[in-house]
């Protein structure tokens, strides 16, 4: 598995009302809770999983291998808090949270190299046009008049071809709106280098309808770019959740 650039996992205001959490702290109490967390950060750690090891674990967290070796045999058998094969246990939530992370590092690395070849692109054209300039040669009288003339009438020319355009620019039909997926309103974000979350983006306006106030949404990039005005990064969405807001952890 690629190498984490992102070293912090979300951890969701709710985790300890979670039922099966509820379950687990019945009987360890917020002691449990803890060791839950600190496991959890092992698992980071490892890309998600990691061999059923008291001893390997508890050297990795700082506790008590027998309290280690219980706590985890009971969150995997008795509240299935974590996944297992019989020799590695995971969190299927947190390996989909790693896997993520890596490919928005990996879109966001992609997007840096265009701009980058962009901009050396751009420089050579430059460097290209200044060449041009300094090797032209000097005009007689009679071609200095030639070259206006030309001058003046490819501008000419430019100024029919623009109010040709322009013309043809009035009698276009409104462009109807199309609804982006997640990835492009991922890409759009990652393009910008915003915070804005692009599942939370894409789940508001689904919720609305894809709406502004009342009226239809004309362009989502430009809400894109009102939420990354924002204080805080993004707003919050409005769309309820129907699953236990702490699936991610098993």
């Amino acid at each position: 598995m690629a190498k984490l650039t992102k070293r912090y996992i979300n951890h969701d205001e709710n985790a300890s009302r979670d039922e099966k959490i509820l379950k687990m702290r019945e009987k360890y109490g917020a002691r449990g809770y803890g060791l839950f967390w600190e496991i959890v950060e092992y698992l980071f750690s490892n890309n998600g999983k990691a061999e059923i090891n008291a001893k390997v674990v508890s050297l990795a967290i700082g506790e008590d291998v027998r309290t280690v070796r219980n706590f985890l045999s009971d969150c995997i058998e008795v509240y299935q808090l974590f996944e297992t094969d019989g020799t590695y246990f995971w969190s299927k939530r947190l390996i989909s949270h790693i896997d993520q992370i890596i490919a928005i590092s990996k879109m966001k690395s992609k997007a840096v190299q265009k701009r980058y070849e962009a901009k050396a692109d751009k420089n050579i054209s430059n460097n290209n046009i200044e060449k041009e300039g300094t090797t032209e040669r000097p005009y007689t009288c009679t071609t200095d008049v030639l070259h206006v003339n030309n001058k003046t009438a490819t501008i000419n020319k430019i100024n029919e071809i623009n109010e040709i355009d322009s013309n043809c620019r009035e009698r276009k039909q409104p462009i109807k709106f199309s609804k982006p997926s997640i990835e492009e309103i991922e890409a759009y974000c990652i393009e910008r280098e915003n915070n804005v979350n692009p599942i939370q983006f894409f789940d508001y306006y689904e919720a609305n309808g894809w709406r502004v106030g009342k009226n239809p949404m004309k362009d989502w990039k430009a809400a894109v770019r009102t939420w990354e005005r924002n204080d805080s990064g993004g707003k919050k969405s409005k769309v309820v959740v129907q699953n236990d807001p702490y699936a991610e952890l098993r």
